[in-house]
């Protein structure tokens, strides 16, 4: 039963992982996006010249938001009901309260000085 839980933890963590990688992708996104909107409009530049990239970007973030859908509103509520009848408990899910945080590997490193 402990192998499980392990597993059930690695695969909430990657699951977490996948989710918080949509959202900075889709962060980025929307900041190239005000960054064409801004380039175009401090140089003057016809809105004809960057409609292209514009169009393309608002679709790559649709996409993003999209696939950020499937992940909150499909696979994560599947992948805990699939692991409660598992067996795995509120720990290892989080159920409806708060997801612990994701391992340091993903989180900024803080260095300590040593004296």
């Amino acid at each position: 039963m402990q192998a499980l839980e392990n597993t059930g933890r690695i695969v909430a963590d990657e699951l977490r992982k996948a989710e918080r990688s949509i959202n900075l992708a889709a962060r980025d996104t929307a900041q190239f996006l005000l960054t064409t909107l801004d380039a175009t409009e401090v140089h003057r530049l016809s809105p004809a010249m960057a409609q292209r990239t514009v169009k393309a970007t608002v679709a790559a973030l649709a996409a993003l938001v999209e696939g950020q859908d499937q992940m909150a509103m499909r696979a994560h509520p599947f992948t805990e009901r699939v692991g409660r009848h598992l067996g795995l408990n509120e720990t290892s899910w989080g159920e409806n309260l708060p997801k612990p945080p994701m391992n340091a590997e993903i989180e900024s490193p803080v260095e300590v000085a040593t004296a």
